[in-house]
């Protein structure tokens, strides 16, 4: 039962802004928080192409229930349809309605496929726990079904995630096969429709991952850009590449949501929303994470910050005082590529090999922790060293 002379704050979205701002705001008795996702778990997106390679997804899904477990926190799973801002109601796909005296929207972002004919019908994805897993059963299916299992294994974008699952593919195709007895040749390909891999880091940094990548034995395509996908090949700008097996990365647009309320958002750079200098959308409405037209928008860790930021300036309209400045810290880009081995930028330096990987490994831990008790972190951080033969798969979450 909410206190009539309490706050009532709703927070759209389970990712990091999302959790991070729930559980800040939940320390304050004076604010009741409702958190609405889309998923029942918190899903670790940097580390999803683990488990479409054979790691435990209890490193990447973490049910929300043990993330608030303890706190007053109401979650709620469904979809945000309908955004009344004067009268501060929210409307979700069940007809329930949720009033707010603050709306914090961390929406995240869904895939894009810039209508390329085939894509949505036949290519994977590793978006979501349910799409890695997804992934993970076919190629398992693939070397077991009786027919010729593939040569070819397309990996489209080569930003952090498809680069990252290109270099990881390649020795679990290679240990998969070997245990299906399966001794025939076989290549990852990786097409980036940029003229070079990672084009948002640097360029020093793009081509000591392209060199680590071309020694796995990855097939880099720059400057190429797909045209289509059928059930049996890729088509290209010249020729198809053959393969029933293609991973689509690179096309990311923002949630819908924002889309569907043209009179209350303004749409920037990449369909993300247009944002004051607090991140405010509107007077009682913040955007954070991956759908604000931010700094350094589009990494978990700026989005652990936009969350906390949030939290932050709405204890203190709560009490008075003036809205602190938004200065989000330069992110680190840690890009792993095959097995113990991560390519890091901090702040311009530059670090790569098994140190990178220990860099790595570290940072996934602090964002454990950032949006998670220490129990419940260390748990989910050391399930990223356990390897999981089985395929079966993860249950429904919606």
């Amino acid at each position: 039962m909410s206190n009539p002379e309490s706050l009532d704050v709703v927070i759209v979205g389970g990712g990091f802004a999302g959790v991070t701002a729930a559980r800040k705001l939940s320390e304050d008795p004076r604010i009741n928080v409702t958190l609405i996702s889309l998923s029942e778990c918190f899903e670790y997106h940097a580390s999803l192409y683990r488990s479409a390679t054979g790691r435990s997804k209890l490193e990447v899904a973490v049910p929300l229930y043990e993330i608030f477990e303890g706190t007053e926190v109401q979650i709620v799973i469904d979809k945000v349809t309908k955004i009344d801002e004067k009268k501060k109601v929210l409307t979700t796909g069940a007809m329930k309605k949720f009033k707010y005296d603050k709306l914090v929207l961390a929406a995240g972002t869904v895939t894009d496929y810039f209508g390329i004919k085939g894509l949505p019908e036949f290519s994977y994805g590793i978006k979501t726990i349910d799409e890695a897993i997804r992934l993970k059963n076919h190629l398992h299916a693939e070397l077991t079904t009786g027919h010729k299992p593939d040569l070819n294994y397309v990996v489209v974008g080569a930003g952090p995630s498809g680069t990252e699952l290109a270099g990881e593919l390649v020795s679990y195709l290679t240990k998969l096969r070997k245990s299906h007895k399966i001794n025939k040749p076989f290549q990852v390909d990786l097409i980036e429709a940029a003229p070079r891999i990672l084009p948002a880091l640097p360029e020093r940094f793009s081509r000591s991952v392209e060199k680590r990548l071309s020694k796995l034995g990855v097939n880099i395509y720059p400057s190429t850009a797909v045209k289509g996908e059928s059930a049996d090949s890729l088509q290209l700008p010249q020729g198809s590449i053959d393969t029933h097996t293609v991973i689509w990365t690179a096309g990311m647009s923002n949630a819908p949501l924002f889309a569907d309320h043209p009179k209350l958002f303004k749409l920037g750079k990449g369909k993300k929303v247009d944002v004051d200098s607090h991140l405010k959308a509107g007077k009682n409405i913040w955007v954070a994470g991956d759908s604000a037209n931010s700094s350094k928008t589009g990494w978990a860790q700026t989005a652990v910050y936009d969350g906390s930021y949030i939290a932050g300036n709405i204890i203190r309209e709560l009490d008075g005082e003036r809205a602190s400045d938004y200065s989000p810290k330069d992110p680190i880009g840690a890009i792993p590529v095959g097995p113990n081995w991560c390519a890091v930028n901090i702040h311009g330096q530059q670090f790569y090999g098994y140190l990178g990987w220990v860099i790595r490994r570290w940072s996934d831990f602090k964002l454990f922790r950032s949006v998670m008790p220490f129990g419940l972190a260390i748990r989910s951080w050391l399930m990223g060293n356990v390897v999981e033969e089985t395929c079966s798969v993860c249950r429904s979450r919606q």
